[in-house]
């Protein structure tokens, strides 16, 4: 049986393994773009999307570590509580990141049609946008 000491070390270098796998991300940052375009630097959509990427690895390198600290139950009664607790959590976030991204399309898809001088419901207004092109 691993002394005490043992388990301390080998759950240090599995946790500094754990944080080592967490990759910067996309950055995506700044004002919306003006080309509006969906999933472009600076969309909402992008956004979005980075603040979501970071969320989800913070939220596995959570579950990592509560994990790691599971496995030195000898019993592995402690393992029930955090798989149930995980799951609950990951359908909240997961619903709360569709909700998030939803509305971001939403709103690159209105800067679209803003682009192009359309109605907000997609028909067209008869104003050409600035991003149109010009009449012959």
């Amino acid at each position: 049986m691993p002394s005490p000491a043992i388990k301390a070390a080998v759950a240090a270098i599995l946790l500094t393994v754990l944080a080592g796998c967490q990759s910067a991300g996309s950055t995506a940052t700044g004002a919306p773009s003006p080309s509006g375009g969906i999933d472009e630097p600076g969309s909402a959509s992008a956004r979005v999307n980075a603040e979501l990427d970071a969320e989800a690895r913070a939220f596995g390198t959570a579950q990592g570590v509560a994990s790691i600290a599971a496995s030195m139950d000898k019993t592995g009664l402690s393992s029930i509580p955090l798989m149930v607790g995980g799951n609950a959590a990951h359908k909240a976030w997961l619903a709360s990141a569709n909700a998030r991204a939803d509305a971001a399309a939403e709103e690159d898809l209105q800067a679209t049609y803003r682009k192009y001088g359309m109605n907000p419901d997609g028909t067209p207004s008869g104003k050409p946008g600035r991003g149109s092109a010009p009449a012959n």
